[in-house]
């Protein structure tokens, strides 16, 4: 059975990353959100998650920024750590889908261009495989 509290519309157009394999720390695409207040979640979908060593942590993270190349002016909006870490913390290390609310505000500013970005750290072998998409409230 489906988790009812992550059933989310799903638009081609809010994808800010395809399914596939990261084992590296990588930036994805701009994404232009428009000039309205965007209120919703990330949604990431965990197919995969190398864990076998005991140190591998994945920070994926919802960047935002009033400047299209986002050179500047740029803020973590949200994120969300899998894996493993030192601190006794409840971590997810299993697959399946995590919902991480956000909005494309920060102190009264809009940041109208988001990207995914994804922090690969510890003794990585083959990495973690996700997709990502924005979904409204």
């Amino acid at each position: 059975m489906a988790n009812q509290y992550s059933m989310l519309t799903f638009d081609a157009a809010t994808v800010l990353k395809a399914a596939g394999l990261i084992a590296a720390s990588t930036d994805g695409a701009i994404l232009d959100l428009g000039e309205g207040l965007f209120d919703g979640f990330l949604v990431l979908d965990v197919s995969a998650i190398e864990v076998a060593s005991g140190d591998e942590i994945y920070t994926v993270s919802v960047e935002g920024s009033s400047v299209a190349a986002m050179t500047s002016l740029g803020v973590c909006l949200a994120k969300k750590v899998l894996g493993n870490l030192v601190v006794p913390m409840d971590n997810p290390t299993g697959i399946g889908r995590f919902v991480v609310p956000f909005r494309n505000e920060e102190n009264g500013v809009l940041k109208r261009y988001i990207r995914l970005s994804t922090l690969v750290a510890g003794t990585v072998a083959t990495g973690i495989n996700f997709s990502a998409f924005l979904a409204k409230r």
